[in-house]
C-alpha cells in the first residue's frame, strides 16, 4: 500500500518545482518595473483632443502607457520655431518624433535636462521621452522666442492650460 504514496511524490515535487520557477522570474521581473507608467496625474494621462498637424499653435504634453509625449505644430506651412526646456529629478531618455533636418534636441551629460529646437512648418515635430521615475518635470516652452501663453500649452486629454510658464508637474503618490 505504501507504493501508490511514493508514486504520486514524484508529480508532487514535479509541480512544487515547476511553481517556484514561476515565482521567482515573476518576482525578479517585478523588482525591474519600470514606474513611468504609473501615478502621474489623471489629467496629464491622454493626448488633448485638439491635437492634430496642423492645430492651433503650441505646445501638446501628455503621458501614457508608453511614457511623455511633446508635440508642436500650428496652422499654416510657414516656419515657426518652438523651443524649450524639460527639466526632470531622475534621469530621462528621448527619442525625437517626426523631427526634419535643422530640428534638434540634446540631453544633458546628467540626462536630467532635455532642451529641444524645432522649425516647424505646419506639420508636427515632437518628443517621446520617460523618466526614470522621476517625481517632477519642469517644462518651458517658447514660440518665436517668446515664452508660449498659456492658452498655447495643451496637457493630457482635457487639454488644460498650467498656471504658468515655466511649470512643474509632480507625481502622485
Amino acid at each position: 500500500m505504501r507504493q501508490p504514496r511514493f508514486r504520486l511524490l514524484g508529480p508532487i515535487l514535479g509541480l512544487i518545482l515547476v511553481g517556484a520557477a514561476l515565482i521567482v522570474p515573476a518576482t525578479a521581473a517585478a523588482a525591474t518595473t519600470t514606474c513611468d507608467e504609473a501615478h502621474w496625474p489623471a489629467a496629464t494621462q491622454g493626448a488633448p483632443v485638439g491635437y492634430h498637424s496642423g492645430a492651433r499653435a503650441g505646445d501638446y504634453l501628455w503621458h501614457n502607457a508608453t511614457g511623455w509625449h511633446l508635440r508642436t505644430t500650428h496652422a499654416s506651412s510657414s516656419r515657426i520655431i518652438f523651443t524649450g526646456r524639460i527639466v526632470s529629478d531622475r534621469p530621462l531618455t528621448v527619442t525625437g518624433f517626426r523631427l526634419e533636418r535643422g530640428d534638434t534636441f540634446k540631453l544633458s551629460a546628467d540626462k536630467l535636462t532635455l532642451t529641444y529646437r524645432f522649425a516647424n512648418y505646419g506639420n508636427v515635430d515632437g518628443l517621446d521621452f520617460r523618466t526614470a521615475c522621476a517625481t517632477t518635470l519642469h517644462v518651458k516652452g517658447s514660440i518665436a522666442g517668446v515664452k508660449l501663453p498659456l492658452a498655447r500649452i495643451w496637457i493630457g486629454r482635457a487639454g488644460i492650460h498650467p498656471l504658468s510658464n515655466p511649470f512643474t508637474i509632480g507625481r502622485s503618490s
